[in-house]
C-alpha cells in the first residue's frame, strides 16, 4: 500500500529509479507502492533490453551522399502578401 501523503512517481522519477538514481525518500515510495513499482520495473526492463540492441553507425560518407541529393530551393525574390483592411 502506498503512503497517501507521498504522490506516485512522475515519469522522470520512474526513469531515475530504473537507472538507480532516484533519491532515497522516493525510492521508499516504490518499495511500498505496487503501482509505481510495477511501472518502474517495466521501465527498467525496457532500458536493459534497449541496452542489449546492436549499435550501429552509418558507413563513412553516408551524410555527404544524402546531402548531395537534397535540393534546397533558391529564393526567387521578395514575397509580399497583399495587405487588406477588412
Amino acid at each position: 500500500m502506498s503512503d497517501p501523503l507521498m504522490p506516485h512517481l512522475t515519469p522522470d522519477e520512474v526513469e531515475l529509479w530504473a537507472q538507480g538514481l532516484l533519491p532515497a525518500t522516493r525510492d521508499a515510495h516504490v518499495a511500498q507502492c505496487v503501482e509505481c513499482r510495477t511501472i518502474a520495473e517495466r521501465e527498467r526492463k525496457l532500458i536493459r533490453e534497449l541496452a542489449q540492441l546492436t549499435r550501429f553507425a552509418p558507413e563513412f560518407g553516408f551524410v555527404e551522399r544524402v546531402m548531395a541529393k537534397v535540393k534546397i530551393p533558391a529564393r526567387s525574390g521578395p514575397h509580399f502578401r497583399p495587405h487588406t483592411d477588412a
